[in-house]
């Protein structure tokens, strides 16, 4: 999604193999930097820099001809609807995202508990290490940032979800296949209800309620009249 998203705002091969790296680690990185004040794993992980350059490469010059094949596709069809209706890529795109998102929630609750962390901090290192390279990438790409904007369906949420359920199991003192299971439930299933129902958090209507940024318009001054 890194090098895609990239790829869909203007940057070159090079920009875009860096958004990908970066989606892919960014996440872990804030929350090793930031939360746990340690060196980002990938500094002494480097298989991941290289698993990150490789899959950003790959999908840069593979994404155009799977987006031409789906566009092949829906013509195939005959109803107009058909042609701009939820797909089975998308489907499996927004599928494998969500497997994505649950396991790396659970792997950043379970740094916060190997680093001594309260429960708290712990569920915010779950949400950081899933949606915080996202974050990066947009703000890298010059997009609205999508976990804090609600140009469309909830993320951060489902992943915070996931990470408070396996640290509510941990401390329950459940078994640690129960909690992974339960939490990728939550996580996966709140995904899937918000995909399917278009589930977004609630906004100011800056637009016809007046409510956006006020600009101080600065007063225009005459200039005087000789006489």
């Amino acid at each position: 999604t890194g090098s895609v998203t990239a790829a869909q705002s203007g940057l070159d091969v090079f920009g875009c193999t860096m958004a990908g790296v970066v989606t892919a680690v960014g996440g872990g990185t804030i929350r090793d930097a930031i939360f746990l004040n340690r060196k980002p794993f990938w500094t002494e992980e480097t298989e991941y820099i290289w698993m990150g350059v490789a899959t950003a490469l790959i999908t840069f010059f593979a994404w155009p001809e799977v987006l031409e094949w789906q566009k092949k596709k829906r013509k195939t069809q005959t109803d107009r609807k058909a042609e701009l209706e939820y797909d089975e890529l998308d489907g499996a795109l927004d599928t494998l995202d969500a497997i994505g998102l649950s396991s790396f929630a659970i792997i950043g609750a379970q740094n916060g508990i190997r680093a001594g962390m309260p429960m708290l901090v712990s569920a915010i290192c779950g949400m950081a290490t899933s949606t915080f390279g996202g974050l990066t990438r947009d703000v890298l790409c010059g997009r609205p940032v999508r976990i804090v904007h609600s140009n469309a369906e909830v993320y951060a949420a489902p992943a915070l979800a996931g990470a408070t359920t396996y640290l509510a199991g941990h401390r329950m003192g459940w078994t640690p296949g129960t909690r992974i299971g339960l939490a990728m439930a939550m996580c996966i299933g709140s995904r899937f209800i918000a995909v399917k129902q278009d589930v977004k958090l609630h906004t100011w209507d800056i637009a016809n309620d007046n409510l956006g940024v006020a600009v101080r318009k600065k007063p225009t001054i005459k200039p005087r009249q000789t006489i």
